[in-house]
């Protein structure tokens, strides 16, 4: 990386902006800021900085990414410096952390032994559960996937990890055979509890065959939406 040494005093200087406002002169807002009244912060500014990488590979302008990639350092810092007042840990922690789990999981870079991508795949789970302070095969690893996470996208992670831990595959073609099956059942049901269990079927087995396939359904319902958007806009 070029100019490291201005790139270290940059991110300190930072974390000494944002200790100062926490300090005790400093913003009544930050000061108020526990981990807990920041969650749901950190996931909207998660949206805009993945919308600005969206925008960026459109038009190629990095502004906008540039400064949402701001706001998330802010709040990994502003988390650190939290958790260094609560002596739970430190930001050098979570750099130090972060720096051997990388490490850790890519033995084909940082270990002078060869690998074939077939081994490499495999063994990602293993290192996984090794970090984790689990036998893999006790490891609940469906209880690691995020509950704040969009719901399709959730549930395709679920269904890969199903897939990939417990060998339990729902075929692609019998996902697509239910789906049409369910949507017939759909279009003679009036009543709303049934409605809701086939809708729920459906997406289930749509978010089956999207990941087989490596089909972004949050991206694809996404920019459908913008889709939406602009037809109504022209309408009225």
């Amino acid at each position: 990386m070029k100019n490291r040494d201005n790139t270290l005093k940059a991110i300190e200087k930072f974390i000494d902006v944002v200790e100062a406002l926490r300090g005790e002169n400093g913003c009544p807002w930050d000061k108020a800021q526990t981990h807990g009244s920041l969650r749901m912060e950190l996931i909207e500014e998660a949206y805009e900085a993945a919308e600005a990488m969206m925008a960026y590979e459109e038009k190629k302008e990095a502004d906008n990414l540039q400064e949402e990639l701001g706001d998330i350092l802010l709040h990994v810092i502003m988390h650190g410096v939290i958790a260094q007042e609560e002596n739970i840990f430190t930001i050098e922690d979570i750099v130090t952390e972060i720096t051997n789990k990388m490490i850790h999981r890519h033995p084909h870079v940082f270990s002078k032994e060869e690998w074939e991508q077939q081994e490499v795949k495999k063994t990602w789970e293993q290192l996984k559960a090794e970090e984790a302070g689990h036998d893999r095969n006790k490891v609940r690893p469906l209880q690691g996937i995020p509950k704040s996470l969009p719901a399709l996208l959730r549930m395709c992670k679920i269904l890969k990890k199903a897939d990939t831990v417990y060998e339990k595959k729902i075929l692609r073609e019998e996902s697509i055979e239910q789906i049409a099956l369910l949507g017939e059942c759909l279009k003679h049901s009036r009543n709303k509890t049934q409605q809701e269990k086939v809708m729920t079927t459906i997406l289930e087995h749509l978010c089956n065959v999207a990941w087989q396939d490596n089909i972004n359904l949050e991206e694809l319902l996404m920019n459908q939406a913008e889709k939406v958007i602009e037809g109504l806009e022209q309408r009225f």
